[in-house]
């Protein structure tokens, strides 16, 4: 198996397993599922780095894509506490 191949099913198994837990505990807000996902997609993907270069370009541009929607998010609960 091919190291993107093992990148996919690795992302495919956490996930598998991190949205079907948070709805069996009755989760319904969805920036916990995105915050979630984009913690467990950064830190799996920090595990493959031996990619190929073009490979590793386009999960590096998605990272930050994923990251962006991680801060988004997180800007977005921290003033609604400061409120």
């Amino acid at each position: 198996m091919r190291t993107y191949n093992k990148l996919i099913v690795a992302l495919v198994i956490a996930f598998g397993i991190i949205n079907p837990v948070l709805a069996a505990f009755g989760q319904k807000d969805l920036a916990i599922y995105f915050i979630l996902d984009a913690i467990a997609f950064l830190i799996i993907t920090l595990l493959f780095v031996y990619l190929n270069p073009r490979g590793r370009t386009a999960l590096n541009a998605m990272s930050a894509v994923i990251f962006a929607g991680f801060m988004v998010i997180v800007v977005i609960k921290v003033l609604e506490i400061l409120k």
